[in-house]
């Protein structure tokens, strides 16, 4: 089924209140520009890897105009100018979060209702004006700071909400809120509790696994790829989502070696990760499905990560002196690319 916009609009917050626009009128659904422009941030939105999940705190001003709009009580325009106003009173007040337009808009995908906001950055790029004088136009070369980026950029921040169940995916940076770095698009505006990211997930994941390898296994090559065909396959369906128990990759991984398994559980909890995560099996395999070495003298080395575990496909050999020895074996056809 297409992705079905229903409302959108554009707002523009600047530094000051004076400098902040709340517009009077919906964006033209029906304008090839403003689809292209909406559909692209919203389709990016519903498929990123780095937004993390969240669910409303009690309370949440944001949660109330939602559930007012829900109910028919705030329409469309006037529950977007309440939320923009919201950030911007935000924005006003800490000099170091950048001015921008904020996009609102309902839609459907797939037989699910969503609302997503958006805060489009402004960029800046240079280009030309030009002046008519007594001798003639003049053009001279000027840079525009209130520029909106291109449809392939990436956005900083972001939320994406389905209605039912009402489970947020966020994307944001910090930036500086009184003295401290702070998440103020999660924790002030919208006023919600976060979960990590399934990208954050698998760097995690990735960075204590080697830190481990490192110590008990002088990072032992095959351990890194063995670590990758366990977080594919490990990954399941139970049938409601597809979810990643830590402890199953960790027996897989380390086998024998309890000090290792054991530290490998302690780090994952002490980094904030929970002991089953929810990461789905497509992302997953985009992950890890790939092994690539590099050597001290260039030589690089791209395999699927699921022929370490064929010794019939490739061998590694770790020597005493820190060399290692690397087979590829029954290799029928070798083509230069």
């Amino acid at each position: 089924m297409p992705l079905l916009i229903s409302n959108a609009i554009l707002h523009s917050i600047g530094s000051r209140e004076e400098t902040t626009l709340f517009s009077n009128a919906e964006l033209d659904m029906d304008s090839e520009i403003c689809f292209e422009f909406v559909s692209k941030h919203v389709r990016r939105l519903l498929h990123n890897p780095g937004a993390k999940e969240a669910t409303f705190s009690e309370g949440s001003a944001v949660y109330d105009k939602i559930k007012q709009y829900q109910k028919g009580e705030l329409r469309f325009k006037e529950m977007s100018i309440q939320l923009c106003r919201s950030l911007a009173k935000i924005m006003w007040e800490n000099e170091d979060i950048p001015s921008a337009d904020f996009l609102i808009t309902a839609f459907s995908n797939r037989n699910q209702d969503y609302l997503a906001m958006i805060k489009v950055n402004y960029g800046e790029c240079f280009t030309h004006h030009i002046t008519e004088t007594e001798n003639g136009a003049e053009a001279q070369i000027i840079k525009n700071t209130m520029v909106l980026p291109v449809t392939a950029s990436k956005v900083d921040e972001a939320c994406l909400i389905p209605y039912d169940p009402m489970v947020l995916h966020i994307l944001e940076k910090p930036h500086m809120v009184g003295n401290e770095e702070t998440l103020y698009f999660s924790k002030i505006f919208l006023e919600c509790e976060t979960e990590i990211s399934k990208k954050e997930a698998a760097e995690k994941i990735m960075e204590i696994a080697e830190e481990v390898n490192t110590k008990h296994f002088s990072r032992n090559l095959e351990m890194e790829a063995r670590l990758k065909c366990a977080l594919i396959e490990e990954t399941i369906d139970d049938g409601e989502e597809e979810t990643l128990v830590l402890d199953n990759v960790a027996q897989r991984v380390f086998e024998e070696n309890e000090e290792a398994r054991s530290e490998f559980i302690g780090m994952a909890q002490q980094s904030g990760l929970p002991p089953i995560l929810k990461l789905d099996k497509p992302f997953v395999q985009r992950e890890f499905k790939i092994q690539r070495f590099k050597a001290d003298n260039g030589i690089e080395l791209k395999c699927p990560s699921e022929l370490f575990q064929n010794p019939d496909a490739i061998s590694i050999t770790n020597h005493s002196d820190g060399t290692v020895t690397i087979i590829l074996k029954n290799l029928r056809r070798v083509d230069l690319i």
